[in-house]
């Protein structure tokens, strides 16, 4: 009984730990904000992003497109770190 007990009690501090440890690794922020543009900063894909931020984005990029359509409206933007490391290209 008491082997039973220790063991049982082992298996729930081992889950709390492991649970502990993943709720440190969620490490992101999420803001709402409205998405504008002017005519001029939209055809160099300038997108102002509440009063927190600007984003540029590459005309016709996927990017560009999805914030061009929200213009005006309200997104939820998440960011957290990149599951693993990648290198930059630059295209020309």
């Amino acid at each position: 009984m008491k082997t039973a007990w220790t063991a049982w009690l082992m298996i729930a501090l081992l889950l709390i730990g492991v649970s502990i440890g993943r709720a440190g690794e969620t490490d992101e922020t999420i803001i709402n904000v409205e998405v504008n543009a002017a005519d001029h900063e939209l055809v160099e894909g300038y997108f102002a992003l509440g009063d927190q931020g600007t984003v540029m984005a590459k005309p016709g990029s996927a990017l560009y497109k999805f914030l061009s359509r929200q213009r005006g409206r309200t997104v939820k933007i998440v960011l957290s770190q990149a599951d693993k490391r990648e290198l930059a290209r630059i295209r020309r």
